[in-house]
C-alpha cells in the first residue's frame, strides 16, 4: 500500500473550530491542515482556487444562510475529481438540511467539535483514510430490517448477485467486483441461500482478536460462480459483542481496496461494532412492509442509524407488495412518516423466493423470469446508476 500525504483546508468562522481540528491532526504525519478564518461566502472564491491544492476541503456552514448555500454549490460545480467536500454543522441541523447539502454535491455531513474542544471522531477519521495504489474505492451498500422476517436477507444476497453479474451494463462491458458479508452473528443466513459450506472465518476473528489483511480475506471468502465473494455468517454461536468495531473496519477498508461493491448484511441488534459500518456506508437501504408497527420501526431505525451521518442516503425498499399505479393513503401517510419516497417495490412472489431459497440459488438462476426475479434486477441497476463502480466512472 502506497501512503500518500493528504492537504486538508478547514473554513470556519469560529478559529476555536480550525484549531480544534488541526490539532487533532497534527500528530499524523500523514496530514497537512491550513485554516481560513473565514465563512465559505466570505472567501468570495478563493475556495474554488484552492480545490487545486486540497484533498479534503472542510467548512463550516449555516444551513439557513443562502449565501454559504450558494457558495456550496459554486464549489461543487468547479470541484476537481478527487477533492472531498465536508460540511460541518450544528447538532441542530435537521435530515432535510442535511439531504439538501447531500444533493448539491457535499461529500460528508459532520458534526461541529464540541466547544470542550473535542473533534469528532469522524472528523478525525478523514485523516486516517489513506489513498492506495490500487484503483478500487468500493462501494459499501449496508442493509437492514424494519423487523424480522421482512427479507432483509433475500435483498442483500440477490442485490449483490445482480450487481456482480452486471444487471444493467452492456454484454461485452467488464463485470464490477462484488463481495457480500453476513454481519448477522447469531442468525445470518446468507451461506445457506447461496448453498456454501460452513464458514467460521467471523468467528475465527472473534477468538482470535486479530485484524484482518488481504490475505486473510482471500483464503477465507468464497467465490461463486458468477464471481460474488462471500463472508457468511459463523455456523457456530457466536455473541454479537465477540468482534470489535477495528475488525469490522478493517474488513470494509480492506475489501474497498478490492471490490467495486460490498454489500453488508446488517445484523437484527444495533450493536456498537456497527458503527464503522455507517461511517462508511454509502447508501443504507431498508427493507420493510407498509404495517404501522414496520414504518415506526423503520423511522426510529433511520433516525438512530442518521444521528452520526446525516447525509447518508438511505432508500426505502417495500418488500411483498408490488409498485402501485396510485398509492394508497396507508402508502402515501407511511412515505410522509418516513420522510422519504417509497422508490423500491419488490412483489409478493413466495413461490419463486421459495424455489430460490430450496435450491441454495439466487433468484437469477432459480427463477430469473419471476415478477421477484425482474423487481430485484431493476434494484441492482437503480443502484448501479446511483453509484457507479469506479470502472464505471473512470470511462464516463
Amino acid at each position: 500500500m502506497t501512503v500518500t500525504t493528504k492537504n486538508m483546508l478547514v473554513i470556519a468562522p469560529e478559529a476555536s473550530v480550525s484549531e480544534a481540528i488541526g490539532k487533532s491532526l497534527s500528530a499524523d504525519p500523514g496530514v497537512r491542515v491550513d485554516t481560513q478564518t473565514s465563512t465559505l461566502a466570505g472567501m468570495n472564491g478563493r475556495a474554488i482556487k484552492a480545490m487545486a491544492d486540497y484533498d479534503i476541503i472542510l467548512f463550516q456552514i449555516n444551513p439557513n444562510d443562502q449565501a454559504d448555500l450558494s457558495a456550496v454549490r459554486d464549489l461543487v460545480a468547479h470541484r476537481r475529481s478527487g477533492t472531498k467536500l465536508v460540511a460541518l454543522a450544528d447538532g441542530n441541523i435537521s435530515l432535510t438540511q442535511a439531504r439538501a447539502l447531500s444533493n448539491a454535491g457535499v461529500d460528508e455531513v459532520l458534526p461541529l467539535p464540541t466547544a470542550a474542544g473535542d473533534v469528532d471522531r469522524q472528523v478525525a477519521r478523514l485523516g486516517r483514510q489513506r489513498e492506495t495504489g490500487g484503483s478500487r474505492a468500493g462501494r459499501i451498500i449496508a442493509v437492514a430490517q424494519a423487523r424480522g422476517g421482512v427479507g432483509s436477507t433475500t435483498v442483500a444476497v440477490n442485490l449483490a448477485d445482480q450487481l456482480a453479474s452486471g444487471a444493467g451494463l452492456a454484454k461485452r462491458a467488464a463485470r464490477p467486483k462484488v463481495a457480500i458479508v453476513d454481519f448477522d452473528l447469531q442468525f445470518g443466513t446468507i451461506g445457506s441461500f447461496l448453498d456454501l459450506g460452513e464458514q467460521d472465518t467471523l468467528l475465527k476473528l472473534a477468538l482470535d482478536g486479530t485484524i484482518p489483511d488481504a490475505n486473510f480475506l482471500d483464503q477465507s471468502m468464497v467465490v461463486t460462480g458468477n464471481g460474488l465473494s462471500v463472508l457468511a455468517a459463523p455456523s457456530k454461536f457466536a455473541p454479537l459483542d465477540s468482534l470489535r468495531s477495528d475488525q469490522v473496519a478493517a474488513i470494509l477498508d480492506t475489501l474497498r481496496d478490492s471490490q467495486d461493491y460490498i454489500v453488508v448484511d446488517l445484523p437484527r441488534a444495533l450493536v456498537g461494532w456497527i458503527e464503522p459500518i455507517i461511517e462508511r456506508a454509502d447508501e443504507l437501504m431498508i427493507v420493510t412492509d407498509i404495517s404501522v408497527s414496520s414504518i415506526r420501526h423503520c423511522r426510529r431505525l433511520i433516525e438512530f442509524i442518521t444521528q452520526d451521518n446525516p447525509a447518508l442516503p438511505v432508500e426505502i425498499v417495500v418488500n411483498h407488495q408490488r409498485r402501485p399505479l396510485i398509492q394508497s393513503r396507508l402508502q402515501r401517510e407511511a412515505a410522509k412518516v418516513l420522510d422519504r419516497r417509497l422508490d423500491h417495490w419488490l412483489p409478493h412472489d413466495p413461490r419463486s423466493a421459495a424455489a430460490a431459497a430450496d435450491r441454495g440459488q439466487p433468484l437469477s438462476r432459480a427463477a430469473p423470469r419471476s415478477a421477484l426475479g425482474k423487481a430485484m434486477t431493476r434494484l441492482a441497476q437503480s443502484t448501479r446508476r446511483g453509484f457507479p463502480a469506479t470502472a464505471q466512472q473512470h470511462k464516463s
